[in-house]
Parts: structure tokens; sequence; C-alpha cells
């Protein structure tokens, strides 16, 4: 028989194996799924809390700056001012946020000198029973009146009523305290536009960004609150003192901005190429200073009007007043410029009315150095080839027969005075030039105002008006958006464009040479260009930017864009502030047409220390870390000089 043997089988062992495996994974699974729902509980139960801490420092920085624009005093000077201290917040389901409390405090940050702007920060702290925290940095910035395209604080002049009317178009923020008065030709604002009150003839408005009624009322500053500003001029030496104090017909001193191409590249553009220069006329030399036109009838008599020509044949034009038109020594230079005998004896003896038809006959301010002519002396002047020339943009005379340019240093920089003959007299606008300036020049009484540009300056006249005796332009076109120029103009009085012999076109009699005379005659327009140029911030705090003698004078002798008026067009380009609002210009044609537009570069960066509404806005927020947060070290830290 055969034998076999039987060996057990090994499939009940390895079942058991693949069980326990089997258990374990299914285990581990099973562990897995429960630590990770508790985890994402924790997680959701974290998410939540971290939201509600969010939610609560937001909502705190919300409670101060809005406590901040209802209670100025609530800013200090310097550090930081605790306005919640572990406070309790509602949700918007009405009831406390559970086991969370805020801290909030608020100071001033960056320069607290307002040059640039005036900024502060509310730093809001949640923490929860735990003591979890949250901490954010809401950085606010005071809302500058530069803003506003157009502010009023009454739409009256005189008790009259003033619309916005046909077709009018504002571009840029308006801003009044009183009732907005729409007449039935419409006006379209293409900015926010607000009101303390109400507007009156809405239907006839066209409102691009809206428009919101019955606001808080906005406050003009103060003279006080306008005080430092004395001080910021006087550490750089542009603190003044004029002759008078009166309205635009008594102004015997001028300010005049002079853009200086210094290193001979064809612009006047970079940022050490900004100065003025200021004229001091003396007294009752006030139509000498201002370029009026003299009530005469001799051309003898006019010594701030009159010619070009040359002095060598074929050279360059000289300007000559028509006062010296009848010298000897005038008629001697045109034959020497090209003339024969006869007709440098006729030039000699013309009329005023011949003088100013010449082409690019004109007008200058008082002491501009085209005047050389009539404005050095023998005595100042005793070699009679000094005083007996034309005039060019070369020909300065610092100290002359009705007046004097007032003296900035006897040591200017030397890249100024290679190329300067003012350089003297030359007030850097600059810091690398004079490191003091800090963009302010002060005047205490009345001031005219002209010139070009180049720079940041806030120009204030205390105690007077500010007369615009001429264009006020920038360097830089301010519709290319650069920003690299911007001026402010503020004054205690009015904000007035003098009607003189630049800004006004005179009436000149061919036949006699007087003005406004009788016989045949012409309107001449006696300045660079027909129109009249201003860019600027405008503050006029009582009482209005406005035009000389606006309802006198031609009604057709200019026209603006085809439309033919008296002084052709106003055109300004940045904002208008004002108490009340003042006429330029009548319908019936006297006066200027008015061409506005708005410069957003006021209002992302305004001029040098210009007043503020004392709203504020935000700016920026900022995430802070919570451990080991102090709120008096952070502060510190965000002021000059801090840690």
């Amino acid at each position: 028989m055969r034998s076999s043997t039987h060996h057990p089988s090994a499939r009940p062992g390895f079942a058991l194996g693949l069980t326990l495996i089997f258990t374990l994974a299914i285990g581990a699974l099973a562990t897995s799924a429960i630590v990770l729902s508790s985890n994402a509980t924790l997680m959701a139960k974290s998410v939540d809390r971290q939201r509600e801490l969010k939610y609560a420092s937001e909502a705190a920085l919300e409670i101060g700056k809005s406590q901040l624009n209802f209670d100025p005093a609530a800013l200090p000077d310097s550090g930081e001012r605790q306005l919640l201290s572990n406070a309790v917040l509602t949700g918007a389901d009405n009831r406390p946020l559970p086991n969370v409390k805020v801290n909030v405090w608020v100071g001033p940050s960056g320069s607290t000198t307002g040059q640039f702007g005036r900024f502060a920060s509310i730093v809001a702290q949640a923490v929860d029973n735990r003591g979890t925290g949250f901490v954010r940095r809401l950085e606010v910035t005071q809302e500058s009146f530069a803003k506003f395209a157009y502010w009023s604080n009454s739409e009256t002049m005189n008790g009259t009523t003033i619309y916005f009317n046909s077709g009018d178009q504002l571009w840029g923020p308006v801003w009044s305290n009183d009732i907005i008065h729409i007449g039935s030709g419409g006006a379209t604002f293409h900015d926010d536009v607000s009101t303390a009150k109400t507007i009156s003839g809405l239907g006839y408005g066209r409102f691009i960004k809206g428009y919101h009624q019955n606001q808080k009322p906005i406050t003009l500053p103060s003279t006080a609150a306008l005080s430092k500003l004395s001080a910021y001029a006087a550490l750089a030496g542009y603190n003044f003192t004029a002759p008078t104090s009166g309205n635009e017909t008594t102004t015997l001193m001028r300010v005049e901005f002079v853009a200086a191409d210094l290193n001979g590249d064809g612009d006047s553009l970079q940022a050490n190429e900004g100065f003025f220069r200021v004229y001091q006329a003396n007294t009752g030399q006030q139509a000498w200073l201002r370029g009026d036109w003299p009530g005469t009838t001799t051309a003898s008599s006019y010594l701030t009007c009159g010619d070009w020509h040359p002095v060598t044949p074929g050279g360059p034009l000289k300007f000559f007043p028509a006062a010296v038109h009848n010298t000897t020594w005038f008629q001697s230079l045109m034959v020497a410029g090209g003339m024969t005998s006869t007709q440098a004896s006729a030039e000699a003896s013309a009329t005023l009315g011949t003088i100013m038809a010449h082409a690019g006959a004109r007008c200058f301010l008082g002491g501009d150095p085209h005047l050389v002519a009539v404005a050095r002396t023998s005595a100042l002047y005793p070699n009679a080839a000094d005083r007996q020339k034309g005039g060019d943009d070369t020909t300065f005379t610092p100290v002359d027969a009705y007046g004097a340019w007032k003296l900035y240093s006897n040591s200017p920089d030397p890249s100024v005075s290679a190329v300067r003959a003012d350089a003297k007299y030359l007030f850097p606008i600059y810091r690398g030039l004079n490191p003091n300036a800090k963009g302010v020049v002060y005047v205490n009484g009345t001031a005219g105002v002209s010139g070009v540009l180049r720079g940041r300056v806030t120009l204030y006249a205390a105690n007077g008006d500010l007369v615009l005796l001429d264009d006020m332009r920038y360097a830089d076109d301010p519709g290319l958006g650069i920003c690299a120029d911007i001026l402010g103009l503020i004054s205690d009085h009015d904000i007035v464009v003098a009607d003189n012999a630049l800004n006004s076109p005179e009436q000149v009699s061919t036949s006699s040479g007087s003005h406004h005379g009788g016989g045949s005659s012409f309107w001449g327009d006696f300045d660079d260009t027909p129109d009249f140029y201003l860019h600027g911030v405008l503050m006029a705090l009582s009482t209005s930017f406005r035009v000389q003698n606006y309802d006198s004078g031609p009604s057709s002798a200019l026209n603006c864009q085809g439309s033919v008026d008296g002084r052709g067009c106003l055109y300004l380009t940045g904002g208008i502030i004002q108490q009340s609002r003042g006429p330029v210009g009548l319908s019936s044609g006297q006066g200027y047409v008015k061409r506005y537009s708005y410069d957003r570069c006021a209002a992302l960066n305004p001029p040098p220390y210009f007043p503020t509404t004392g709203r504020f806005t935000d700016n920026r927020f900022m995430e802070l870390n919570p451990v080991g947060f102090d709120a008096a070290g952070l502060f510190r830290s965000l002021t000059p000089g801090g840690p």
C-alpha cells in the first residue's frame, strides 16, 4: 500500500492576519476622521473668532474716525490719546459681541508741521477673553480745501442770488454752505456736488457723480488758524510788510514768480529753477506798479507802455516806453538801428495812437527790466549809456526812480549769479538753495501777484487783498498732470484780477492819442496774450474772487473761443474757495468769459500748509502684529524723532 503525509492548510492564519490589518486600517481611518472633524471644528471656531476680532477692530477704527471728525480736539498735538478702553461693541444684530473688547488710540503721524498735509493714525485693538488679539491701524489725512474746484459759504452777492446757468460746466468737487441755485439754462457737474442746505432747480442740473444735500457745514479757517504761516515764512526770510492794506487800487508791493533756466537746457523745469522777487513802489506810485493806463492825452506820460525797435541794423528788438520817444537820444538810436533821419524824427514825434498801433506794442508792470529807459535816473546811473537804452529781460534795475526790488542776498548761489543779472534779488523756492524755505511767502498787507511758478508755494496776504496784475502760470502745464508745480493764494480779504493796461483792452485814439477819446480809435490788447491765465488754488476769506470793474469797459473788444466779449477768456486751472461768490463779467459782454478747469494735483498734493476742512478721510490700512503690542511705542515711531 502506498502511504502519504497530510500537511495542514495555511489559509486560516492568513485570513486572521488580513482581518487584523483591515481592522487596524479602518480604526486608523476612523480615528483620522475623528481628528480631522475635531480639527475642522476647531479651525472653524478659530476663523469665526478671527473674523469677529477683525470686525471688532475695523468697527472700532470707524468709531475713532467719526470721533475725530466731530471733535477736532480729540487729536493731540503729539503722542497718543486713548478714545476707547475695554469697550464692548454692538454687532449688526444689535447685540453685544460676546467675549470681545476693544481699545482705540489716536495720534499724529508723519510730519506734524502740516507742510505736506495733516496726517493722523487711529489704532484699534480687539481682544477676546483668552487674550487673543487683532490690531489694525488706519492712517487718515485731513481733507484740504484745495480738493474743491468750487467752494462757497454764501451763494449771494450783495443780496442777489447767483445761479449756475447757461450750460455751465463744472469739473471737480463742488461745495456750498448755502442753497445751490441752478437756472433753467442748465448746468453740468462732473464731480460730486454737496451742500449744507439744498439744491434749488435740481431738474435743471446734470450730476455725473451725484449730489448730497443737508450735509454738515464746513467753515472757512480763521485768521488765527493761519497765524503760523507768518512764522514759517520768516524762517526763510520770506516775510514782508506791504506799504498798504487797502483794496486793489492801493497796491504798492508785488510778488513776481520767476522760472529761470539755470542749466541752459531751454526750459525752467528743474527743481532748483524756481524763484520769486519782490518789488516795492514809492508812495503815490500805484499806477506805475500796477501798469495802469494813464488818463492823459500825451505820449510822454506813458511810462509803462511802448513799442519795439532795433538799435543795430537787423539786430534784436529793444523796448522803448512811449514817454522817451520824443528825446534826441531815442532818435539817435533809431538811426543807428537803420532808420533814416526823417523816419527817426517822425517816430520821435509820433502820437500815442501811432506808437501803440505798432506790431507787438505792449505794457509792463512797474519795475520790469524792459522799462529801463524810464526807470534809471542820472543820480543812480551817471553814465548816459546805462540810461539811454532799450529794454530787454537782462536790463534789470535794482533801484529805480519809482521804487526798488527787495534784496535776497549779496552772495547768491553761483549757479544763479552765473546766468542771472538779478541773482541777488531772486528768492529761491528750492530748499537746496535755502534750507529754511518751507514753501510759504507771507505779506502783511495788499500785494500784487504775477509770473511763472516753478515749485510749490502758498502765498498768504494777511490784512489785505491779493491783486492779480498779470497772468499767473505754472512752468509745467497743469494739463499734463505732472504735479510738479502748485500755488495756493490766500487772502484775508479779496483776490482780484486788476483792471490795468495788461489785463484789459484799452481804447486808443489814432488822431490825438487820447484815452477813450473821440475821433478814430481802436481797442488794443497790450499784453503778450489777449486772455487771462491763472493757475492756482484761490482762497478769499472775506469776501470773493472777483474782477475789478467787471461791469465797465468794452463789451465787444475781444473774443473768447469765438464768443465776442470785453476782455477775452479767463482761463482758471485750479480751484476757488470764497466766502461769497464774486463777479467776473456780465452777460452783456463786459468783463471776462469764464473758462474754469480743475487741477486734480491740488487734491492729491495740495499747496504747502494749505488750510484743511477738519474732516478726515482714509489714506491706508495696515495690520499690526498683536504679540507684544505697545500703543505708546508705536506712536513714538510714527512721528519724526521717534525711535
